[in-house]
């Protein structure tokens, strides 16, 4: 369904005659099946799955049987993943999306920990492919574009992505116990 919804089945605001109340069940039915569908659902759902292979399982009463292109689906991370990495979308236990990809905005596979568990991520579904679009409750935040976060403790392993950079501002600490690894040809700067 494309929004705004333009119209709905029958008004009432003009009518100068008597309306049967079945124009109200026929109205509160489209509503209902709109709410229920999971291309227009809003709220995070908790991951049940394992490392590598998100599962989202929603409530029975979500009408979606199939997933539309340009469908976003929030979700709290139940583990870390530890590389490439699928999403299954099930309503009621009965899978609607069988295991598909998760890339990241520039196209490429998940390298490990770019899903931390506990995070709250947002996906954007292509088509094709699961895409993911920001979040992550445990990595830094951006004020716009403008102003990036980042703790000052690093809590769990990170290996930063090969081929790629990290930067770190201020004061920081690995955790006693936690390793950032470094691939060769990476740098780790601290500002």
């Amino acid at each position: 369904m494309t929004k705004p919804v333009s119209s709905a089945a029958y008004t009432f605001a003009n009518q100068t005659s008597t309306i049967p109340l079945s124009y109200l069940d026929t109205n509160f039915g489209q509503l209902t099946s709109e709410i229920n569908d999971l291309n227009n659902y809003s709220n995070y759902v908790a991951d049940t799955g394992t490392a590598n292979a998100v599962l989202l399982n929603y409530p029975s009463g979500i009408t979606t049987t199939t997933i539309a292109t340009g469908c976003q689906l929030q979700f709290k991370a139940a583990n870390a993943n530890t590389g490439t990495s699928t999403l299954t979308v099930q309503v009621n236990a009965s899978t609607i999306l069988a295991a598909t990809t998760i890339l990241n905005e520039d196209g490429t596979s998940l390298s490990a920990n770019e899903i931390l568990s506990g995070g709250i991520y947002s996906v954007v579904y292509n088509g094709t492919n699961w895409i993911l679009s920001g979040g992550g409750g445990s990595s830094g935040a951006s004020a716009g574009g403008f102003l990036y976060e980042n703790t000052q403790t690093l809590t769990q392993n990170y290996t930063i992505t090969t081929g790629k950079n990290a930067m770190c501002a201020g004061n920081v600490t690995v955790a006693s116990g936690v390793t950032l690894t470094i691939p060769s040809g990476s740098r780790w700067v601290i500002v």
